[in-house]
């Protein structure tokens, strides 16, 4: 009879129920709080590293992930890189559905196999081989197998188990395996208070990590590396593609790196020598010495990147720059070093992790580190010199947010030294704003604009000098939007280089300032908006709130009032502060020229720094504060 009633179940209920309860892969076996907040979960993570000798490395990868949404595309990338240096020994996806059925398999000869060089990039020996998949439906899982071989020891891939905002991890383990002879360290993050099994005992490392949810991506939120669990692993002995080195502190490892990657590519032609010697001779100090022969190099050379050479990290010599005028962030950094070696003139090679938001070159943990390379000038007694030698366009001694506040390794003849580039204080992150505004009876106004900009501000603003002019003034339409009826002349530029300091002057007319109500006139006074941040006002805030950068904006507004116009009220002065920052206002009649001017005076500061997720209220209060400020107005009315 069981045996009866079991057949007429097998008849009777879908297949696909049957195979997803039996499927490892159903989505119905993800627990709940795992899928919340979540455009992926990552079911099954494991990297197995094998050092076999100091010049020789393998990795077995197997990742099963979750794809919810299409959202979570981006976590289903199934690929590797390799190159001459690194091998892929195989490859595999499966696809399921999201009952667990599977719907499509990749063996090694179904992948795409294509250069990973960018339309950037002259040289690279770099590859992807990746499995092109376009999903059909969502929940989808993949699971992709690979094994990577390579002789360079230098980078032990990190553990990350979280792969970005609203992805959860079900699952993820990491395992190393190191020769009891190779000394080893290592630095965990974030691994307090976590599901967590690790065994780092002898030559060998075990982290799994299970059950961790999904942070939803919140405004103005720290980087996941801040919050999220990780760990280092880096050898005392090591290879870069064959080529064997040690260093278990900075200054043995920046010695390495000085003997193997920059010695000896410092050689330029005696005539071109000669060229900077004659530029430089009525140059009254180093300083603009340096200065002339940063101009020589914007003006006589171009980034290209060029990915060979020791691994991608050792740069082409400086006499084949200076053949050929062009060479990527190493190349010309290098060889901007050489031509003021050539005038005696004392610089580093410095290592750094570049882009808006900042990254260290961690002082704590010695290993290979960094993604671009810009140039130290030391000065005795004075803030040192930095050089962002890929830019025909930046000023001399300006890194801007690509570079600016973070920790970067100095590689010197000696040895490595950990410093920090230039920090751009809110004082010195200034916008200031003059507009001379001169109004009609029925609305409609002439203006003259003046902005100047400096500090993070400039690097942000000088751009638009490359836009054509049309887009221009596209471009301060779109910002102005709420200033009804504009008309633009064509914007004027003052780039001040050695001030660091960009000048915009617009000219323009518009129209319906003043709101007309009965004989008064409602004049807003703030005529352009504070640019502040608009939060909801979630009470789950999870994560701290960061500034990264602070900055100052200082606004003046001359409103000329109509002919016959007087004014009937004015809004108080008023000022705040917080830890936030600092906000003020103030507006007064006073008389130019005979003419009947009210002037507003404004000013507001933005802190860098980072508060507790229990700030939120007081910073969205603080934010709105000022946006409501900016909806004051002056009445205006006839004088006879």
């Amino acid at each position: 009879m069981f045996r009866l009633f079991f057949i007429l179940f097998l008849l009777l209920v879908p297949s696909s129920t049957v195979l997803s309860q039996s499927s490892p892969y159903s989505i119905d076996l993800i627990d709940a709080p795992l899928k919340e907040n979540a455009h992926a979960v990552v079911r099954e993570q494991l990297l197995s590293i094998t050092v076999n000798s100091v010049d020789k490395m393998s990795m077995n990868s197997r990742k099963v992930i979750t794809i919810l949404n299409e959202n979570g595309d981006r976590f289903a990338f199934a690929g590797d890189f390799y190159s001459n240096n690194i091998k892929i020994k195989g490859q595999s996806l499966l696809i399921y559905d999201k009952n667990g059925n599977e719907i499509k398999k990749f063996k090694a000869k179904h992948f795409t196999d294509r250069s990973a060089t960018s339309s950037g990039t002259l040289y690279s020996d770099t590859r992807v081989s990746y499995a092109d998949f376009t999903p059909n439906d969502y929940p989808y899982t993949i699971v992709y197998e690979s094994e990577v071989e390579t002789n360079s020891t230098i980078f032990l891939p990190d553990w990350n188990p979280v792969r970005g905002f609203n992805v959860s991890v079900e699952k993820s383990s990491y395992q190393v395996l190191i020769p009891e002879n190779i000394e080893y360290r290592i630095q965990e993050r974030n691994l307090d208070s976590l599901e967590l099994v690790k065994d780092n005992s002898g030559n060998q490392l075990i982290y799994t990590l299970t059950n961790f949810p999904a942070y939803k991506y919140e405004p103005l939120s720290p980087s996941l590396e801040d919050f999220t669990p990780g760990l280092q692993v880096a050898l005392d002995e090591f290879a870069l593609v064959g080529v064997k080195g040690s260093g278990a502190t900075w200054k043995e490892f920046g010695k390495w790196q000085y003997d193997n990657l920059l010695a000896g590519r410092n050689k330029l032609p005696v005539a071109t020598i000669n060229k900077i010697t004659a530029l430089t001779a009525g140059a009254k100090d180093d300083v603009e010495k340096a200065r002339i022969i940063y101009d020589y190099v914007q003006q006589n050379s171009r980034y290209i990147s060029v990915q060979l050479g020791i691994g991608g990290w050792e740069p082409i010599s400086a006499e084949e720059v200076d053949k050929v005028k062009y060479g990527d962030c190493k190349g010309l950094t290098n060889y901007t070093k050489a031509l003021l070696d050539s005038q005696d003139i004392t610089s580093y090679y410095a290592v750094v992790y570049s882009g808006e938001d900042k990254k260290d070159i961690d002082p704590e943990f010695v290993s290979i580190q960094g993604d671009h390379v810009i140039l130290n000038v030391p000065r005795e007694n004075e803030e040192d010199i930095w050089l962002e030698c890929t830019s025909q366009t930046l000023p001399f001694n300006y890194l801007g947010d690509f570079t600016d506040d973070r920790h970067v390794l100095l590689v010197k003849p000696e040895g490595g030294e950990i410093v920090k580039t230039k920090t751009y204080s809110p004082s010195e992150n200034v916008q200031e704003t003059a507009i001379r505004i001169s109004l009609k009876e029925d609305g409609s106004y002439k203006a003259a604009f003046e902005r100047k900009s400096r500090g993070i501000s400039y690097g942000n603003t000088y751009r638009i000098t490359s836009a054509s002019e049309k887009d221009q003034v596209l471009f301060y339409k779109k910002n102005w939007g709420h200033l009804k009826g504009l008309d633009l002349e064509a914007p004027q530029f003052i780039n001040d280089r050695e001030k660091q300091e960009f000048t915009e002057i617009i000219k323009f007319s518009g129209e319906k300032y003043p709101s007309k109500v009965a004989n008064r006139l409602l004049m807003p006074l703030n005529f352009l908006s504070v640019a502040t941040y608009s939060i909801s006002d979630r009470e789950d805030r999870k994560l701290p709130i960061k500034i990264g950068r602070g900055t100052t904006a200082k606004d003046r507004f001359e409103f000329e009032l109509p002919e016959n116009f007087e004014s009937e009220a004015i809004p108080e002065a008023v000022k705040l502060d917080s830890k936030f920052g600092s906000f003020s206002f103030e507006a007064k009649l006073t008389e130019i020229e005979g003419k009947k001017i009210i002037c507003v005076e404004r000013s507001y500061t933005l802190n860098e720094g980072t508060w507790p997720a229990d700030a939120l209220q007081e910073f969205r209060d603080f934010m709105y504060s000022i946006h409501a400020l900016g909806n004051q107005k002056a009445v205006l009315v006839r004088s006879n």
